[in-house]
């Protein structure tokens, strides 16, 4: 094939004596074709976690905050009554997060597959106190949730 004919216009070639296939592969056609990434699709979404926790200072106090989420008491309300964290203020809530940005034995609850969405999970002790913690969202890590 001459230079030329890599610019020409797509060719109309017999396949078949009952039918016609058009050829659009051109020079350019063939570039964009070798770096683009059709075969694998979209990579996957980040995994992030959405979380709320209560931090106070003792499993004591995790035991009685725990009580009185058994009682029914809000955990947002609790969060803004007995958490230590500047969260507390915000119902606990901590926002959207990737694995790694917490202390690992939060990760550890947080991103665990055995955790389900909106249960109450702790007491958790860390450098920090003892967590009461609900995971209200997960999403990417594919079907380990």
């Amino acid at each position: 094939m001459a230079c030329s004919d890599a610019f020409a216009p797509p060719t109309t070639r017999s396949v078949a004596a009952s039918s016609t296939t058009q050829v659009n592969m051109g020079l350019f056609d063939g570039f964009s074709k070798a770096f683009s990434n059709e075969e694998y699709g979209a990579p996957p979404d980040a995994v992030k976690a959405t979380a709320r926790h209560i931090l106070v200072k003792t499993k004591e106090d995790a035991s009685t905050v725990l009580g009185k989420i058994g009682k029914g008491s809000s955990f947002a309300d609790l969060a803004r009554e007995y958490s230590t964290c500047p969260s507390g203020k915000q119902g606990g809530s901590l926002g959207s997060f990737a694995p790694g940005a917490m202390v690992p034995e939060f990760d550890k609850v947080i991103f665990s597959p055995e955790t389900n969405i909106g249960e109450v999970y702790g007491p958790v002790q860390t450098k920090f106190g003892y967590h009461l913690i609900v995971v209200d969202k997960r999403k990417g890590g594919g079907d380990w949730y």
